[in-house]
């Protein structure tokens, strides 16, 4: 004959959020038999109406709910409002199924506390497993969402495709504790790792929306890019913005830095772009100035954006008070000063056709700067001496203009074009002297349009 035991669940009109502040009501638990090589054994002892023990196997349900639990015995508590599965514990509901050792069910707060080798999976596809696991029921009278608690080291799989925790497309979090609202809202704290088909992420903490595709990680955050060619992006906080279970952005915020092969990025603020788990483009921007880093330019301003089609280089510009900097071509040239081109607008080209190799990185092909009319264009490169294998004394070309233009070739400066209120020098030294011999070219005073270029077998200055 079925056992009734009395205890608080939520009747079925109440599943999902409820809501209201109505009272929760009491239900009658109806015990079944467990059948064991085709004979039911239930072994019941009741002392009194409040407590009883069970043996032999468990199975019950909530009268008028989907609720049910199984394990291999139980202890009930009426008084206390305690139900205790012991042994092989299987709860399930229309939003959870949840195995494990033990399972404490405090029936009148609604919650249910797992203990021991803990596997829970959602309606939605969420699973989890770890050590322990506290789940907050969703009752009328007691709160409207579910809540639930993964502690110690505990893991979550978010499967968005097939609801299965194996699928490809999973996100796994893995932290000391992780807490979960109504299925949707995930909080994680203690080394958290995400992983991802797209991205493998650490921080200390972390937030994450499944329903917007929103992530935010917080206290030494760093993500990692798992495409074909990796990179990184650190910071105080990142934000990481999906679309289809794909990342679209990533932003750092606070001591940005990203790096990838062609590139490193540094800013207060970093916004990147994503497409087919590659870098697209790159913004930098902030309190402190931006600053670029390319094998052949360093290139510093208030504002810097790279376009990087399939993640290779192709262009970067610099905006407000912007500087390029490299080194001089040091198979000829022995000299600790950079080469240097200012102005406000700086926009650097890089050759795109290593775009297919992945070991070299593109090569700088032109850049151009713009000044202002307070502060306009300026150029300093140092050119080898004709005839010279290397020197420590090489020439000097400097220019100002409205606008310059820098070409090169072979990594090294080629041509530098000046318009615009062009003035200069190109500073040659006299073979046979220490001194040298320096030609000036001041037309300031109108519009016009120098040129200066780098000695060679062919060409002059």
């Amino acid at each position: 004959m079925p056992i009734l035991l009395v205890c608080a669940v939520l009747p079925a009109r109440a599943q999902g959020n409820a809501r209201g502040g109505g009272k929760a009501k009491e239900c009658a638990v109806i015990q079944t038999g467990v059948e064991v090589n085709g004979t039911v054994t239930t072994h019941s002892d009741m002392h009194g109406k409040d407590t009883t023990w069970v043996g032999g196997g468990f199975d019950a349900k909530c009268e008028g709910t989907d609720q049910r639990v199984r394990s291999d015995s139980a202890e009930h508590y009426a008084d206390r409002k305690i139900l205790i599965l012991i042994g092989h514990v299987h709860y399930t509901e229309q939003r959870l199924k949840l195995d494990a050792d033990r399972i404490t069910y405090y029936t009148g707060e609604e919650r249910l506390l797992a203990e021991g080798n803990v596997v829970g999976v959602t309606n939605t596809g969420t699973r989890f497993i770890g050590p322990r696991a506290e789940y907050l029921r969703p009752a009328v009278g007691v709160r409207e969402k579910s809540h639930l608690v993964a502690e110690p080291r505990s893991n979550i799989w978010m499967s968005p495709k097939d609801g299965g925790g194996d699928s490809k497309d999973s996100v796994n979090i893995q932290a000391d504790r992780i807490i979960m609202d109504n299925d949707s809202l995930i909080f994680a704290k203690g080394i958290v790792i995400i992983e991802r088909p797209d991205l493998l992420s650490t921080s200390d903490s972390a937030f994450v929306n499944k329903i917007t595709e929103f992530a935010r990680l917080m206290q030494t955050p760093k993500v990692v890019g798992r495409g074909e060619r990796h990179f990184t992006l650190d910071g105080d906080v990142i934000d990481i913005y999906s679309k289809e279970h794909e990342v679209e952005r990533v932003k750092s915020l606070g001591h940005a830095q990203a790096t990838s092969d062609d590139v490193t990025l540094k800013a207060d603020t970093i916004d990147l772009r994503v497409s087919n788990q590659k870098l697209e483009r790159a913004f930098a921007w902030g309190r402190t100035r931006a600053h670029a880093h390319s094998k052949d330019q360093d290139i510093t301003a208030d504002s810097i954006d790279v376009t990087m089609p399939g993640q290779t280089l192709r262009t970067m510009r610099a905006l407000g008070r912007a500087l390029a900097e490299s080194n001089p071509d040091s198979t000829k040239i022995t000299s600790k000063q950079l080469d240097y081109l200012t102005g406000d607008t700086i926009v650097a080209h890089f050759d795109s056709l290593v775009a297919t190799d992945t070991v070299k990185q593109p090569s700088v092909r032109e850049i151009f700067a713009r000044g202002t009319p307070a502060a306009r264009a300026k150029s300093y490169y140092q050119v080898a001496r004709s005839g010279e294998e290397k020197t420590d004394r090489p020439n000097v070309n400097y220019v100002l203009g409205d606008s310059i233009t820098v070409t090169f070739r072979q990594r090294q400066v080629y041509e530098v074009r000046v318009r615009g209120h062009a003035e200069g020098f190109y500073d040659e030294l006299v073979a046979d002297s220490t001194k040298s011999a320096t030609a000036k070219d001041s037309t300031a005073t109108k519009p016009a349009t120098k040129t200066a270029q780098k000695p060679a077998e062919k060409k002059k200055p």
